[in-house]
This record gives C-alpha cells, structure tokens and sequence, in this order.
C-alpha cells in the first residue's frame, strides 16, 4: 500500500542485502541456489536485477532450466515481501526473453510502501519455512486450509489442483515412473548425486543428513533423494498414506510462466508455513518429460503443471540447508 505525498528514502547497503538475504532464503532444485543480484543506484531509481547463474544448476536434470526459473521466481517474491517490510514499494518487472534467459528479473524501488495484514504473517515465515522429506502425520489436512493455498497460487497467477480419486491415482503412478526412470538413468543419477553429497562446509546443495529417512514402501508419495542408492546411515521410516497431494498449474509454459509459478509456489510455501502445515516438493514428477503431462487433472482448465506437492502435518523438523554467502550472490554497482 503507497503512501502518497511522501518523499521515500533511500535504502541502504545493508537494508539491501537484508533483502537479498531474504531471497536467497528461497527454496531451489537441489539446494542448487541459481541466482545473482546486483544493485544500482541511479539518479532517480534504486534497482535491484535478478540474473539466472545457469552454471550452478542440475543441467541433466533440468536441461531446459524450468526448474532454475521456478527456483528465481521463488527468490523474487521473498525479495519483493522484504522491500515492502523496509518500506519500499516492490516494482517488479519479470524480463526474460528467448534470446537472453540470464537477466530474468528488476525489481525498481517505488514510493513508501509497507506490508499488508496478508503479507506480514508470509514475510515473517521466510526464515522458518522449510521443505520437508520427513513423514507426516496421519491427520488430514482441512479443506478450509487447503482453500488458503489455492488462493495463495492465485494471487500470483498460478493454480493449485488437489489430486483425488483418479486424479491421485495417476500423480503416483507418475511418481513411481519417474522415480524408476531416473534410477535407471545414470546421468540423472550423477547429476542429483553432485548436489546431494554436500559436507558440512559447503554452501550449496543438500547434505545427507537433510535427505531425511529412505521410505520402507516403495510406492509411498516421497521423493527419495538417494534414488536407491546404499547409504548405511540413512534410517528408513514408514510415512503416512493419507498425504495431501496438489499439482501446481501455469497458464502458459515459457520462462516467464516458470518465474510466475515460482512467485505462486513460494507464496503457497509461506502460506503453508503460517498454517502450521509441512511441504514436500516432489518435483521428480515433472522432470521426465514424458510423464510431466499426465499428473495434469484432464478435468482442469489449467494445461502446464510445473510441481507435485505434499502437504501434512509434520512429525519432525528439517535442518536448515546452508546458503552461499551475501558477497557471492550480491554485487554492488557504482552509481
């Protein structure tokens, strides 16, 4: 909400890394951490752009880069959430164009501005949300809250479908292909092994002990990070049957579709998040292109689904991945 008539102030260095930070607390495929911001002040503007760093991406599990755009559009959001705390109206402008996929993103500075009642529980969440790969509980999850993430999706251009009776049965037949597809597949094994053998000191991917327990069933609604693989210190566990699983939808399928389904997943995420609700992220369900269509509702006037989610009551909590440090994500422009 702007305040008109008032001269805004200017932001300074660390109010912006304080939003960067905010950004880069934004969940990636991998823990990959794909993005760079700059910022400029200009004689009338203060500009912070967003660029895609493709070479700290899973290139075979994403070769297209969907997942990466999805990963951006999620860091847009906490950073727009962050400039409207620091009183400052978050001007987004979403950038990519076919021939340039690394600029994706300005957000301009605006007039004084503050968060709405809505947006302050989501601001307050950015620190705490987390993706789940622990079971759940088996308690159910309300429609009523169910309805707050369809409206979370909508308000960024997105949709939430929730899979039932052949709905759901199809999402996990895809599940369980995709997951015997990229077992079987020894280049996509390499590749999620490179980002899922992270130690204590690095500062990108996910470390054994975020991996969360090996599913005993087989045909349970997880992803298995360690595609199968023997990790004698990895328990198993039993995880619940009764999961809520929903299909985030796009309109269309380029670029600027991904980075608007990465807004509505974050905004979902938060929600979820200030609901009390855990989240898993079962994006193997749509990185084998062959399967990606088929967890569509046929039923559904939405055509581009872009992630399998999970939703539930959590039974343990997760770690926090690490992130890169400010100075490797964040470069200050001379005005």
């Amino acid at each position: 909400m702007t305040r008109r008539g008032l001269v805004p102030q200017a932001l300074s260095r660390a109010q912006v890394e304080s939003a960067v930070y905010a950004a880069i607390q934004a969940p990636s495929i991998l823990n990959c951490q794909p993005w760079r911001f700059t910022f400029a002040d200009e004689v009338t503007d203060q500009v912070i752009d967003v660029f895609a760093v493709r070479e700290r991406s899973p290139s075979v599990v994403d070769p297209a880069g969907r997942e990466v755009f999805l990963s951006l559009g999620a860091a847009i959001l906490n950073l727009r959430l962050q400039v409207a705390s620091l009183r400052r109206e978050p001007l987004v402008q979403l950038l990519p164009e076919p021939t340039d996929r690394t600029h994706v993103a300005r957000l301009r500075l605006g007039g004084p501005a503050r968060l709405t009642a809505l947006e302050q529980p989501l601001h307050a969440a950015i620190g705490v949300r987390r993706s789940s790969r622990q079971p759940f509980t088996d308690q159910l999850v309300p429609p009523e809250k169910f309805l707050q993430l369809q409206d979370a999706a909508a308000v960024e251009g997105g949709r939430l479908d929730v899979a039932t009776g052949a709905h759901r049965a199809a999402v996990m037949s895809v599940l369980h292909e995709a997951d015997f597809e990229q077992r079987g597949n020894a280049a996509v094994v390499r590749d999620v092994a490179r980002w899922t053998q992270a130690t204590g000191g690095d500062r990108v991917g996910i470390a054994a002990d975020s991996l969360g327990p090996r599913p005993r069933d087989p045909s349970a609604a997880v992803r298995d990070l360690g595609l199968g693989a023997g990790q004698p210190r990895r328990p198993a566990a039993d995880f619940e049957t009764s999961a809520l699983l929903a299909v985030l939808l796009t309109s269309g399928d380029a670029p600027i579709d991904w980075l608007r389904g990465g807004l509505a997943l974050e905004r979902v995420l938060l929600t979820a998040t200030t609901l009390g609700l855990a989240v898993g992220v079962l994006s193997h369900g749509t990185e084998v292109a062959d399967l990606r269509p088929l967890v569509r509702d046929p039923s559904s006037r939405w055509r581009f689904p872009q992630l399998v989610l999970r939703f539930g009551y959590p039974t343990a909590s997760m770690p926090r991945t690490p992130r890169l440090p400010l100075d490797e994500v964040l470069e200050f422009h001379p005005s």
